[in-house]
Formats: structure tokens, sequence, C-alpha cells
């Protein structure tokens, strides 16, 4: 979806409020306490899709996606004690932020403390994130019938209608008390009146849950090297960057999603418009020719993967269109003109556009110093796999910008680059989960799902480009690896026979307002956002307020002249004077003061001049506050669309 950010994220990238972890060797688990079973089993698809069982193996035979860390959310959209649903492989999960009192020598501290719970009350199975946080002790409290929950172990401690029973019996007012074991932090029976801890922790300023462990395990994972930290971007944590993020869901297939912010040749004819260069970009495309793509990938450790991109990042479509296809000699000579001016600069070596993937969240980019391999400026992304058919898009721009701007204003931005091309995802990710669930009817041979790999992508791509040694890379990953997904073929499945009817997929095509509807995919989940909206409807209702009050003002008085209104405010001000020596009353004295003031200034304000320049301003404030509203809604219109890739023409001649 995006090789670049547009310009506007080139000269701003500071992250206000951006809080880099302290450590960035290690990952910091957040207040694990007592051992729990998980009573959370990810259900497992056993038939493959497009089983080939003797696929050659690359290192993803030990990928294992249950021992990974998710991002689910940037710490600060996180509110302080209100809880929030985020959502992995199709089950939701409840986060919280609260404060909790440190000792520190002779100072007392509060720090922030994350704790992360099945989005489930064990009591009826209603949501938590439905719920609070409470305000003494911090523990999130089902609204339903009050069940109360440690977030760090998911100990209920407390259930109200047992309350006065237990105190009856000399019990005191705690539900239940922690059995010796546990107390002792050694494995216990989790009581069925718990509910379901999980690992989380914060990294590079947003929280990972890692769903398929509690807090201790994750921690004894961790210390015994059976789980890695979460994977980093190293621009992030140098003093020298700033970083300006941004989040946004999509109903569109987080494997799909990947495979699009990973494409090299998409920016140059989807994103044709986007100011992120003159005429487009291409710089992580190659040629075929001079500038070969060089791909590596390694595996890492605790069965981890990790592949890397590089390819000389100078234009080539772009430079091919402007001196070879392009018919217009006045810009060919002006092209070479240009290029003689340079000639010497030309003779340094390119930078290298580099694309990384840490499986199977992170992707960062960016056009690195051949000799040092430093970057001005990167862009990183995260993929959270919400689930079958949905992903959750965070981002951020890395620069050394020495400057910042409001992050509303870059997410504006932002917001209509990933408008370009989303929609056309549709089709790609219909095409894929199409093929993927027919994978999963037509194999009938019983072959073991976690071993084995399925060719969606190889059967249903038509790979030409040279710019997609990569793409193909990422495909063989995910047909490698996609039979381990938790929930992948029950939630799979349960799409495809929604909308399938004789072996034909008829689910109806989704507006576009459907799939490009910003308020409901970033302004919801995203304070900056909605703050600013906010404002704009103040700004607007206000506007109109007192646009109206001085309209009924201009009808109902009759202007006077200058002349007038002095001798007006004169008469005032010795009437004032007269009330100072008493010959009226104070209150009077006020009174009639205030009623001469309030009428010489709204003379004042309905003369022609005042009056048709204060409506002005009110008019242009509305107008900027609904343009800036605007742009948080729905926007990306057919009209847009059809207007936005007149564009492509200018990059690539038409024949």
């Amino acid at each position: 979806m995006m090789k670049e950010l547009p310009l506007l994220l080139l000269t701003a990238a500071s992250c206000h409020g951006f809080q880099p972890p302290v450590s960035t060797a290690s990952v910091r688990l957040l207040h694990p306490s007592n051992h729990l079973h998980s009573n959370f089993s990810p259900l497992h698809s056993s038939k493959a899709t497009h089983l080939n069982a003797a696929a050659s193996t690359t290192g993803l035979d030990a990928f294992d996606y249950k021992t990974q860390w998710y991002p689910v959310i940037w710490s600060r959209d996180l509110p302080l004690n209100q809880p929030k649903r985020v959502t992995l492989f199709d089950v939701n999960y409840v986060v919280a932020k609260t404060l909790q009192k440190k000792q520190n020598d002779d100072d007392e501290q509060e720090e922030e403390v994350y704790v992360a719970m099945l989005d489930e009350c064990p009591h009826k199975k209603v949501a938590l994130s439905e719920g609070r946080v409470t305000e003494c002790g911090g523990f999130i409290q089902c609204s339903y019938h009050g069940w109360t929950f440690d977030g760090t172990d998911g100990k209920c401690v407390e259930i109200p209608q047992t309350v006065i029973a237990s105190a009856a019996k000399g019990e005191g007012e705690s539900s239940s008390s922690p059995t010796p074991a546990a107390a002792a932090g050694v494995n216990a029976k989790r009581n069925r009146e718990d509910g379901t801890a999980i690992a989380i922790t914060e990294a590079q300023g947003m929280l990972w849950i890692s769903p398929f462990l509690t807090p201790l395990e994750a921690l004894a994972a961790t210390s015994e090297g059976r789980l890695s930290p979460p994977p980093r971007v190293p621009e992030i944590d140098m003093p020298e960057y700033k970083t300006q993020i941004a989040v946004r869901d999509f109903p569109i297939d987080w494997t799909v999603l990947m495979e699009n912010i990973m494409d090299p040749d998409h920016g140059y004819f989807a994103h044709s418009s986007s100011g992120t260069a003159p005429i487009g970009f291409d710089w992580y495309s190659s040629d075929g020719v001079e500038n070969m793509m060089e791909v590596k990938e390694e595996s890492t450790e605790n069965g981890g993967w990790k592949i890397v991109s590089s390819v000389n990042a100078v234009a080539k479509l772009a430079k091919y269109n402007s001196e070879v296809r392009s018919l217009d000699d006045v810009s060919t000579a002006k092209d070479n003109s240009s290029k003689k001016k340079k000639k010497k600069k030309d003779e340094l070596p390119p930078k290298l556009a580099t694309t990384t993937f840490v499986a199977p969240s992170l992707i960062y980019m960016g056009r690195r110093d051949n000799s040092t391999a430093t970057s001005n400026f990167l862009t990183a992304f995260w993929v959270s796999p919400v689930g079958t058919g949905r992903s959750r898009f965070m981002s951020a721009a890395v620069s050394k910008a020495p400057f910042t701007i409001p992050r509303w204003i870059v997410h504006m931005q932002l917001n209509n680059f990933l408008d370009q091309d989303t929609f056309l995802l549709l089709g790609q990710h219909r095409a894929v989960l199409q093929r993927e669930a027919e994978g999963h009817l037509e194999n009938d041979d019983g072959a073991d799902t976690e071993t084995s790999s399925n060719n969606v992508r190889k059967s249903t791509y038509v790979y030409r480009s040279p710019s997609e040694k990569l793409p193909v890379k990422i495909g063989q990953f995910f047909d490698k690896t996609l039979s381990r997904v938790p929930n992948r073929k029950e939630s799979l499945m349960a799409w495809y026979n929604r909308n399938n009817n004789e072996n034909k997929l008829f689910e109806p095509w989704p507006s576009r307002e459907t799939v490009l509807d910003r308020y409901e995919q970033h302004t919801k989940i995203c304070p900056d956002s909605q703050d600013v909206v906010n404002r704009c409807d103040r700004v607007m209702k206000r506007s109109k307020v007192f646009g109206w009050a001085l309209i009924l003002m201009k009808l109902v008085m009759k202007p006077q002249s200058s002349f007038a209104a002095a001798t007006a405010t004169a008469a005032g001000a010795f009437e004032f004077g007269s009330f100072a020596l008493g010959f009226k009353s104070g209150v009077s004295m006020v009174s009639t003061t205030f009623c001469l003031l309030a009428t010489s200034i709204a003379n004042r304000l309905v003369q022609t001049k005042p009056f048709f320049g204060i409506l002005a301003v009110l008019f242009v404030s509305h107008s900027i506050a609904a343009r800036i509203k605007r742009e948080f809604f729905f926007k990306f219109t057919d009209n847009i669309h059809h207007e936005d890739i007149k564009f492509i023409a200018n990059n690539w001649k038409d024949l």
C-alpha cells in the first residue's frame, strides 16, 4: 500500500508524547503474577489447503504463530483506566492501562501498568471490555454483575453477590483466597471463576500480546530462550530520530495487506497522484537489467523468519518513460539537460532501497546510504492479524526531521494515501480467500495441516515483473505457514459457507463507502483524530451561532451614524460620571452603563464594513473546520477515484 509515505510525512515525523522503551535488548513483561492455565484452545484445521507435503523446506517448518508477540494498539491511544477490546485470530481480548504506586527510596511514585485478559467474563461470557477499571486496586470489573478480576493473573478477587454470606461465615469480604500453592507462585489449578490473563508487554511505544501464553509462561519462555522479544526497528531507539505514528483497521485479510505493502511495483500506478515525487516513485522496483533486486532470507532464533530485499533507489519506469516512451521532445530535452547538470552527483553510488520483513508482523523500509546503511527517513508498518478477512494497520514515519507537526495533520494525508489502493485490494482479498477455502474442500487425503504447505498464491497469482522476487518469497512464506495460523480454517470456511452457493462465490461486492469508512476504521480508534473532530464541531457550531446573532442584530437595529454612536457613548460616559457622584444608585449605574456600551458596540458591528467583515471571518472559520472534519469520514468517492487515476498517464505514456 505504501513504499514511502507522502511528502507531508517526509517533512514531519515526531510522535507527540512517544515514549521509547528503556531497554533495547530485552522485552519487559508487565507485572506477571501467578501461573494460570489458559482455557483458550484455538481450533485447528484437520485438512490442508492445496497440500503439498513434498514441498521443499526453507526453514519455515519451525515457524510457530503461537510463540510470537503481536502488536495490538499504540500505548498512547489506550486511555488510562478504560478497558479496550483488541482482536487477534478472531478472538477478542481486553487490554487496560492503570497506575500503580511504586516505592522508590523515600519517594512514592506512580507508574503505568498494562494488563490483558481474554475478553470474556467466566460468569455469563459477556465482554469485560464493556466494563470498567476500579479506582481502588486497578482491577477489571464486569459491568453485568460486578465480578472483579486482577488483570495481572486473571484471578477473580470479588463476587459481590457472595460478600454478605462470606462475611457472615467470618471469611471477610474477599470472595476467595489463594491456595498455598498459588501464593507460592507455583502451578495451581485455575478456579472456574477466574478469568484468563494474557502476556502483554510494551515495546517502541506499542502494546504487544502473546495470546497463547499467560504472563508467567511468557516470562519463563523468555528467560529460557524459547520466546524472543518483539522485533524492533533500530532507528526508533536512536535519539536523533523522531517518530510519527498512525493506525487504521481494514476489512482486508492481513496476509493480503502485508503482500500489498511489500509489492514494489504498485506505487508507481496505484499511488500516481500521491505527491511522494514529481512523477511518482518506483525506487523499490527492479528493471531486470541494470538494477537487479537482491533478496536474502534467514531463519532467526526460536523458529523466526526474516527477509530483506535491496535494489538501487533510482527511477526505473519513470526514467524509461521520460527518455524513451515519452513523445514530448521538450520534456525529454529538459530531462537530458537536467541530467548533464547533475552528472557529477550521479557518479556517486546510488542509495539502496531496502525492505525488511520480520515475521509475522513487522515491515520497515527506507533508502539507505550505500556505504553506511544509514537513512534519514524510514517507514515502518506493523500488521496485526485481527482475523480472517480483517487486519489492523499500524505505521510510523521515522526521520531526522528538525520539527514536528500535530499527529492529526499527518493522518489526513495518510488516509488519502491509503484510500488510493485499499478498494483495489478487495478483489485480491476475495480471490485468495476463495481459493484457500476451495483447497480445504478439495483435499481429502487427511494430510497433517501442521506440517504441510499450500499453494494458494502460486496457483492464483501470475508473476512476471523482475521486482516480484520479494513478493514471490512472501507468497511462499504464507503458503507454507498459513495452515498453522490459529482458527484460520474454521473462520475461513465460515466466511466461504456464508457466501457460497453451488461452488460459486456470491458475496455482494461491498460499496466503496463500506471499505473506505475512515470514521469506523480510524477516527473511532484514534483519540487525536477524535479530538480534532470535536474541535471542528465546536468551531462550526459557534460560527453559526455568532453569525445568526449578528444577522439578527442587523435586522432589528437601525444603524446609527458614527457621530450618533459617538454621542451615545459620550452620553453614557457623562451619565456614568453622574452616577459616580451619587445622583443614582450603584446598581442602576452599572446596568445603564452596560446597556449603553452594549448598544454602542452593537451599532458599530452592524455598520456595513464591520458586519460583512465579521460574517466573512465566521464563514471562513466554518468552512475550514468542515473541510478538516471531512477528512476523518468517508471521502474517497467514485468520482475522486476516477480523477485520481488520470495521473497514471503522467507516469506511463499511453499507447
